[in-house]
Order: C-alpha cells, then sequence, then structure tokens
C-alpha cells in the first residue's frame, strides 16, 4: 500500500471509530456528519467522501464482514469441502467483529434502532447469500453441489449468523461471537459428501 493510500486507510478508520464512538453515546439520530468530521477534526465533505450518508459509517461495518467471508472462502475451498470452508469463514468474520465487539454492539443497536438501515442490511445479506451458493456451486470440484444443496448450506449457515448476533445482543455482548456461533452451528449435522 502506497503513502497516499495508507493515509486514506487511517482517516477512514479514524472516521468510523469516532462515528460508532458518537453513536454509541448520543444514539444514531441524534448523532450529526458534522459531529463526526468534527470529532476527527476534518470538514463534513471529507467524511462524505469516505462515507456518503451516516448510515454507510454503520453499512461499512457490514460491507467489511461480508468481505472477510468471501476472501476466507474462496481461499478455504482450495483445500476444504463447501461446509466446512463456509463455517470456518463466518467463524472468522464473527471473531474479527468481536475483537471490536464495543463497536460491533453499536452497530447492531444502530441497525435495529433505524428501519431503513435494517432493510439495507437485510438486502446486502440476501445478495451475499446468493454470491456464496453461487461460489459453492461453481466451486471447481470433481462433483460440483447442485445448485439447491448451496443454497441450502448458504441459508442455513447464514441463519446460523443470524441465531449468533441476535442472542449476542440480546445478552448484552456478554459471550463471545465465536462461542455462540459454535453452539448455533453444533445443532444441525450436515451429509458427509458436503463437509
Amino acid at each position: 500500500m502506497g503513502l497516499r493510500e495508507d493515509k486514506k486507510d487511517r482517516t477512514r478508520t479514524q472516521l468510523l471509530e469516532a462515528g460508532l464512538d458518537l453513536i454509541h453515546k448520543r444514539g444514531f439520530e441524534e448523532t450529526t456528519v458534522a459531529d463526526i468530521a468534527a470529532a476527527v477534526s476534518v470538514s463534513p465533505r471529507t467524511l462524505l467522501r469516505y462515507f456518503p450518508t451516516k448510515e454507510d459509517v454503520i453499512v461499512s461495518w457490514v460491507q467489511d464482514g461480508m468481505t472477510i467471508i468471501r476472501a476466507e472462502l474462496k481461499e478455504r475451498l482450495k483445500s476444504e469441502p463447501p461446509v466446512v470452508a463456509l463455517l470456518a469463514s463466518a467463524r472468522a468474520m464473527l471473531t474479527a467483529f468481536d475483537e471490536k465487539s464495543r463497536f460491533f454492539l453499536t452497530i447492531e443497536t444502530a441497525i435495529r434502532s433505524n428501519r431503513s438501515i435494517s432493510a439495507r442490511k437485510e438486502q446486502m445479506i440476501a445478495e451475499l447469500i446468493d454470491e456464496v451458493a453461487h461460489i459453492l456451486a461453481s466451486t471447481n470440484r470433481l462433483s460440483p453441489l447442485p445448485d439447491v444443496v448451496a443454497y441450502t448450506i448458504a441459508g442455513t449457515v447464514f441463519a446460523f449468523i443470524r441465531a449468533t448476533i441476535n442472542s449476542w445482543v440480546e445478552g448484552g455482548a456478554a459471550m463471545s461471537l465465536p462461542v455462540l456461533f459454535d453452539q448455533a452451528a453444533g445443532v444441525v449435522h450436515f451429509q458427509k459428501n458436503v463437509m
């Protein structure tokens, strides 16, 4: 990464963390773009270059998590069966969220309090489930997965993720996300030919 990209990445991270900190303290509706920009000593216009709307501050974490799942899954499918690869990819994303649990709790609380952000997140997840199912079905294997099996696996693992996050938020983030995920995933046994 060049110097310019490194500075942009640092600025984005500072804006994101300042935004989440303010949202945590004040609430989503009460936090303004100007407040977030001022916390990092930049203009609101600069903030809007990184996050076109205040909602994007929240949604960017969802996108970051999706990036983790995609990258992990593509790498793991080179050597692991589909279910094992997807479960490990989901766990990797939740581990990353768990490492910044205070921010992630703020994000999930903001999402739950705002219908527009909630709908946007649900749309992003639906698109990711489709993408993951396509990746699972099109992976170069001796016996490719039928579409219906790939969609069933993707939908099931994302149901585990949803159950994990819901339980975690309802429990006040008392347990770790990976531990809750392992509990959720432990109730379903997949056929050996997809494991």
